[in-house]
């Protein structure tokens, strides 16, 4: 398959979790938690395999415009850095996102991954990609659900339905954190953990977010046709993507959608 994916990579929260050692002013995905680099950095290696992956977008909260160049620098890897005003949640970040991969390829697939996330088997990681790319070409957002260790509570569940191609499964429900008792039986019942990474063509999650609020992804969609160009930086207009409602990704579009699919992974992603 030629298509190659676009990352989008999701770095603006303020990593508050982890305070101390993570600050508003140095969040975690910046901070070199499990090794010598930090999950933001280790997040783009994983992604930078050529033959499949293309250029990557970086979105992040303008204070920590210089922390991303800097550590962009670290591992040698260049991307475009898109800069919120403000933070909106993961919907209008992704939306955004999708929109400036729209405008690089009418037929962008974008991969969009949260820069605090751990995965510990990187040729798994990139398998399952492979296997995300033939569904989100014929129109699938495709989540990535991870086989579940135990029956935790921290995590939604997705449930796999009906095969669609090799191991992408549509996705037959999606549930919020379970208490104890239900998320065992989830964990019986064959569910897997939501990872909250996603891969889709640009075109699809665009057409159907415009379904719950079109008035949103018009405004996000003027915010990054209006967005400044300085140093390197592509600044989202403030006045547009403020007036976008803000709300997650899942419930503006995964738990609405009927073209949402699941790769079930076992790569040690946390």
């Amino acid at each position: 398959m030629s298509q190659k994916i676009i990352p989008l990579i999701m770095c603006g929260g303020a990593g508050t979790r982890l305070w101390p050692a993570s600050r508003e002013v140095r969040p975690k995905q910046f901070l070199p938690l499990f090794g010598t680099r930090s999950t933001f950095q280790d997040t783009l290696l994983r992604v930078s395999e050529a033959s499949l992956f293309d250029r990557p977008i970086v979105i992040t909260n303008a204070s920590y415009r210089f922390m991303v160049l800097e550590q962009l620098a670290e591992i040698g890897i260049e991307a475009d850095v898109i800069l919120e005003p403000m933070r909106r949640d993961s919907g209008p970040a992704i939306a955004a996102g999708a929109v400036f991969a729209q405008n690089r390829s009418s037929e962008a697939i974008v991969l969009a991954l949260a820069a605090d996330h751990v995965v510990q088997d990187n040729a798994a990681f990139v398998a399952a990609c492979r296997q995300g790319l033939t569904a989100a070409s014929a129109g699938r957002i495709v989540t990535f659900g991870v086989k579940p260790e135990r029956p935790a509570t921290e995590y939604g569940y997705i449930s796999p339905g009906e095969v669609i191609s090799g191991e992408v499964h549509a996705v037959a429900r999606f549930v919020e954190k379970p208490d104890a008792v239900k998320a065992a039986d989830y964990v019986n019942s064959g569910y897997l953990w939501n990872s909250g990474n996603f891969m889709f063509p640009a075109s699809v999650l665009l057409d159907e977010y415009r379904k719950v609020d079109a008035a949103s992804v018009e405004t996000i969609s003027n915010a990054v046709t209006n967005a400044g160009r300085d140093l390197g930086f592509v600044t989202l207009e403030p006045e547009a993507f403020g007036a976008a409602k803000a709300i997650s990704i899942d419930y503006a579009v995964m738990e609405k959608t009927t073209r949402a699919a699941v790769v079930p992974v076992s790569c040690g992603w946390s």
